[in-house]
This record gives C-alpha cells, sequence and structure tokens, in this order.
C-alpha cells in the first residue's frame, strides 16, 4: 500500500512539474538574431538629458525544451544592452547601463499582445556623482510597431535618484511577438521535454 501511494504521489509530483515547465514565457522569433529596439528616452540624475537609445535583446533558440518543438527564445534566458547617445554636448555616452545578464529579465502578459517586461537590478553608472542600481519596467505593446515603453526610478547609491523614460521602436525584426500562460497564442506545449 505504501509503495502505490508512493506511486501517486511521485506521479502527481510528476504531472505538476510539467505543468510548471509548460508556464515560461517567451519570445518569437528567437532571439539567436538579436531584436533591437530604438528610440529617445529622457534620463535624469541631477541633470536633465535626452538621449538616443538602442536596447538589444538575445538569447538562444530554446526549440529543445518543447514537444513538438518550435523556435523561440525563454524569457528567462534573454540578456539586454542598453546603450545611450547624443544628448547636450555628447553627454549621453557617459550614462553606462550595465548589461542584463540571462535570469534577470521576467514578463507578465496584461493581454494577448502587451505585457510588462522588468530588467531587474539594472546597475547605472552617471556622470553626475554617485550610480544608480533597482528594476526598468519596459511595458511591450504589438501594434503596427512593436514598442517598449520604458520607465523606471533606480534608487541611488549615493547622491539622487536616476530617472529612464521613453519609448523605442522594434526595429530589426520586423515584428515580434512575446507569449505568456493565457495567451491565445501562447503554445501548450511549452516547456514539455520529448
Amino acid at each position: 500500500m505504501k509503495r502505490a501511494i508512493a506511486l501517486v504521489v511521485s506521479s502527481v509530483a510528476l504531472v505538476g512539474s510539467q505543468a510548471a515547465m509548460a508556464n515560461h514565457p517567451y519570445v518569437v522569433p528567437p532571439a539567436t538574431t538579436p531584436w533591437v529596439f530604438q528610440g529617445e528616452v529622457h534620463v535624469e540624475k541631477g541633470i536633465e538629458l535626452d538621449c538616443n537609445a538602442t536596447v538589444t535583446i538575445s538569447g538562444p533558440n530554446d526549440a529543445a525544451d518543447t514537444s513538438p518543438a518550435f523556435n523561440h527564445s525563454d524569457v528567462e534566458n534573454l540578456s539586454a544592452t542598453i546603450t545611450l547617445t547624443g544628448g547636450t554636448l555628447g553627454l549621453c555616452s557617459s550614462v553606462n547601463v550595465a548589461s542584463i545578464p540571462a535570469g534577470d529579465i521576467s514578463y507578465v502578459s496584461t493581454g494577448n499582445s502587451s505585457g510588462v517586461f522588468t530588467l531587474h537590478d539594472v546597475f547605472v553608472t552617471t556622470i553626475t556623482p554617485g550610480n544608480c542600481e533597482g528594476d526598468i519596467t519596459a511595458v511591450w505593446t504589438e501594434a503596427g510597431v512593436d514598442t517598449l515603453a520604458v520607465s523606471g526610478v533606480l534608487p541611488a547609491v549615493s547622491g539622487s535618484d536616476c530617472q529612464m523614460e521613453g519609448t523605442v521602436d522594434l526595429t530589426s525584426p520586423s515584428s515580434g511577438n512575446t507569449s505568456a500562460p493565457g495567451d491565445s497564442d501562447h503554445n501548450s506545449n511549452h516547456g514539455n521535454n520529448a
């Protein structure tokens, strides 16, 4: 009897783990060819700058984690860089945003064609005294042009807090899709191993 109970418990645990695995948000097409967003963002820490921003998101093709396989990148495996240029006297290039490694990006769907990416623990080296570290949110909207509306108040290591706000448009690939559990376009086999 104990073996039968153990078998049932093990089976339930296995089914539960497969269900959990199937709940990963992902992007299509895969970000093996990086997704590039460009636009203008307003940054502030003591001084205000309007900067040209390039946000680059990349990640592996995670098709191997699905059965049947399909090409995509899991959000949890994405990494990102944010590059700032331009601004008054070219000062934006003096604001350095550290690369965001895989595992520091999450996504929550707000509908079939929108959601919120969060870039966690972003470290910014500024041109005014003190640096900042905190989270940046990026609201994803799939429309005629796919966009990220970026915003965040990053607490200062010293001095005033950093602020970043603006909208960047997806320039490459020409369009993309972000999907999460509950979306009508979410692949029900996502996360299941063959």
